[in-house]
This record gives structure tokens, C-alpha cells and sequence, in this order.
């Protein structure tokens, strides 16, 4: 078991829940949830990445939060009936789905599982905030290395299928500006970027290169 909230329950509360999870593939690009569409079905990832994407009218979006092995995708469905996010698997992977009346209702009566969520849903909203400041304020160097950063933490190795053209689209810049980056940092030996696959050769010059939101939500998280 992967997946961080489902590995924190007690052992008696792993094995209700295990009842109700379905193991899913979630294919890179497949949405998962639109913005305000009722949430039937939540998702625990194992290896896959998805992004909740904040959009405009005229169709631009830009990534609020990274979700993987140590969340559950869906958690709104805890407080109301639809999501106010985009929901897009960035990295393709394997998960465990499971219908969202089940959560609510063993969330209500489990205390180890109502505790590990509350912990989630706190961090998640961190990472929102930070999110929120980290695109004011920080460069496209720093955007580049903290998503990096975090999709490796939430990876099952050091490849991630992730074109810079994807990447830019979640980082909010434009393709030109990450591909700028992406070579500096190649050239510097931290990475090695060949055919949509980004490889994480050297993560302490990563952590270097990236901003302090980085540290703030991994605390969040522990």
C-alpha cells in the first residue's frame, strides 16, 4: 500500500475501508472531475499525479495544488456535494477509487480515518495559500523546481512523463520561458529532459534553486 492516508489507518480500519477500494488506472490527461460537477467517486492515488486546475472563462488555468500517494483526490466531497477544481491526471498511474458515500459515511465513524483526513484537508489548504503566493511572487526557476519537486516526492522513481509543454500549462507561463529553464537546469546536470521524460538527476540542486513554499507544504504534509 502506497498510497499515505490509507497506510496511516489502524489495521481494523484498513481492512473495513480495503472493502470498499477499487484498483483503477488513471490515464495521463483524463479528467477526473470538471469545476461544480457532483463528486461520485474519490481516488487514492499509488504512482499517479493529478493537478487541480483553477480556470478562467476565456479558458486559461493554472495549477492550485499536486495531488498524489499522500492525499485522497476528492476530498471536497467531505463538506458538499460538488468540487470547485479541475481535476486532471498529469502523471499517469495506479490508484484505488471508492464512492463517495462510503467516505462520508466511515468518515463519520471512524476516528483514526476522520483524524487522518482532517490532517489532509488542513494541508491541502496550505498548499492552496502557498500556491497562491508562489505565482505572485516567485520566478518561473522557482515554479519549475518546486513542481518538480514535488511530483518527485510523490513518484515511485526518478522519471516523470511530463512534456514542458504540459508543465507550462500548470505552471501558468509560457512553453518558451520553461523550456529556457528546463535547458539551464539540464546543463547545470540536475535533470536530463529527452522525448516528454524528465529525469531527476541531482534533487539537492533542485531544493537549492526553489523557494521556501516548497518546505512550507512538505511540512504541512508530516
Amino acid at each position: 500500500m502506497k498510497n499515505l492516508i490509507l497506510k496511516a489507518l489502524s489495521s481494523k480500519e484498513y481492512r473495513i475501508i480495503s472493502a470498499h477500494l477499487k484498483p483503477v488506472m488513471l490515464v495521463k490527461g483524463s479528467v477526473l472531475y470538471e469545476v461544480a460537477e457532483r463528486i461520485t467517486d474519490v481516488y487514492f492515488p499509488e504512482d499517479a499525479i493529478i493537478s487541480y486546475l483553477s480556470g478562467t472563462a476565456e479558458g486559461e488555468s493554472l495549477e492550485v495544488s499536486v495531488i498524489g500517494n499522500e492525499a485522497v483526490v476528492g476530498i471536497a466531497s467531505l463538506l458538499g456535494e460538488s468540487t470547485a477544481f479541475r481535476a486532471v491526471v498529469q502523471i499517469p498511474g495506479r490508484a484505488y477509487s471508492m464512492k463517495r458515500e462510503v467516505l462520508r459515511r466511515e468518515f463519520k465513524r471512524y476516528e483514526g480515518l476522520h483524524r487522518v483526513l482532517l490532517h489532509y484537508t488542513n494541508a491541502l489548504i496550505v498548499q492552496v495559500a502557498q500556491t497562491a503566493v508562489f505565482n505572485k511572487f516567485h520566478s518561473v526557476q522557482n515554479r519549475f523546481c518546486r513542481w518538480l519537486l514535488m511530483a518527485h516526492d510523490r513518484s515511485a522513481d526518478d522519471t516523470l512523463p511530463m512534456t514542458q509543454e504540459a508543465l507550462a500549462r500548470v505552471l501558468g507561463n509560457r512553453r518558451a520561458s520553461v523550456s529556457v529553464v528546463a535547458a539551464a537546469f539540464q546543463k547545470k546536470g540536475a535533470i536530463r529532459y529527452s522525448r516528454g521524460i524528465i529525469h531527476i538527476l541531482d534533487r539537492r540542486h533542485l531544493e537549492a534553486a526553489s523557494c521556501e513554499c516548497y518546505e512550507i507544504i512538505s511540512a504541512a504534509l508530516s
